[in-house]
């Protein structure tokens, strides 16, 4: 039988990233990867249940919802603080995340060599990233409920309104992420 657990979803993408010069995208990589690694995602390590990147694209899939909120401000705000002109960028960036929580299946991978989560719930967290605000963190209506039933964390959602999906995923109640 197939493994089921509930799981928060992040994705995020950089505005802009399709449009660099190889030069650009070789500077991103080689500032955006290893200052995230290093700044972030190591302090959340034990609760990071799969990540993956695909060029400007961040995917996580994590087990405490706050820490996953936490974690996303802070990326969003890493994006925001580093300096991508001084690194070699002609502006600075800014960065769209999405987080989503839900039910999810847990596979074998062997493309990857890992466990991987699949479902409905995966692809509906992919599809917040690209409705959300740059520079912004957007919740579904499930994160902020399921965030709002746990404790000892200082993140609020504000309601942002009904927003449609891409790939006529449909509409969803979002929120934005930010600290109490």
């Amino acid at each position: 039988m197939t493994k089921r657990s509930i799981k928060a979803l992040l994705f995020s993408d950089v505005k802009g990233f399709s449009k660099m010069t190889d030069r650009e995208a070789l500077v991103f990589c080689k500032n955006f990867y290893p200052g995230v690694q290093r700044d972030i995602l190591s302090k959340y390590a034990s609760g990071i249940a799969t990540q993956n990147t695909w060029g400007d694209a961040l995917h996580l899939v994590m087990d405490n919802l706050a820490d996953a909120g936490n974690l996303a401000l802070e990326l969003r705000d890493w994006v925001k603080s580093f300096d991508w002109i001084g690194a070699g960028l002609s502006a600075p960036l800014e960065i769209r995340i999405g987080l989503h929580a839900g039910v999810v299946s847990h596979v074998e991978d062997p493309i990857i060599g890992r466990t991987n989560f699949i479902g409905k719930n995966t692809s509906k967290a992919a599809r917040i990233e690209p409705i959300t605000f740059e520079g912004q963190v957007f919740v579904s209506q499930a994160y902020a409920a399921l965030l709002g039933v746990q404790n000892g964390h200082d993140l609020v959602c504000d309601y942002v309104g009904v927003r449609e999906l891409p790939k006529n995923a449909g509409p969803l109640k979002v929120y934005i992420l930010n600290k109490k």
